[in-house]
């Protein structure tokens, strides 16, 4: 019977703690040596289960963006195909991600996941702490869609 409760009390830790939402098992909280991928300041950060478009927050429109990040975009076509389809980059740089089909789209860089609407777009910075690496890149349910050669930004810049 003492077995019983003291499973009865896991399962009960374990469900709290899952509808915490909590994403990291106790034992990799504080470590992360994982690759990392993080939004940038100019549109809504990562979402993982997508219920909203993304909202511009700095004020340049589309085609300023496109001028700005030049070859540093990524353009999805309706195939869900990146264009280009593979691209070298220092870690820390800021690429945009541009959906051109008429349908929203779920981006995966790296492991984080970026959700674009129809025609929609949004600024990421892709970085990584095992470098040299390439970086694969999903759209919706195609997992080769494309890759980033990540490499150290020795320069600074």
């Amino acid at each position: 019977m003492k077995k019983l409760w003291i499973i009865v009390i896991i399962v009960i830790a374990a469900g709290v703690w899952w509808m915490s939402g909590n994403s990291k098992l106790p034992s990799d909280l504080g470590t992360s040596a994982s690759p990392s991928v993080s939004a940038g300041a100019t549109k809504t950060p990562v979402v993982k289960n997508p219920t909203a478009s993304p909202v511009a927050t700095s004020g340049s429109s589309y085609s300023q963006l496109v001028q700005q990040y030049g070859s540093n975009r990524i353009q999805f076509d309706a195939s869900c195909y990146a264009q280009p389809n593979s691209m070298a980059l220092k870690s820390g740089s800021k690429i945009l991600l541009d959906n051109r089909a008429n349908q929203a789209r779920t981006i995966g860089i790296n492991g984080m996941t970026y959700y674009l609407q129809a025609y929609g777009y949004q600024v990421v910075t892709v970085s990584n702490m095992s470098l040299p690496k390439v970086v694969g890149i999903s759209c919706n349910n195609q997992v080769n869609a494309g890759t980033i050669n990540l490499q150290a930004n020795i320069s600074g810049e």
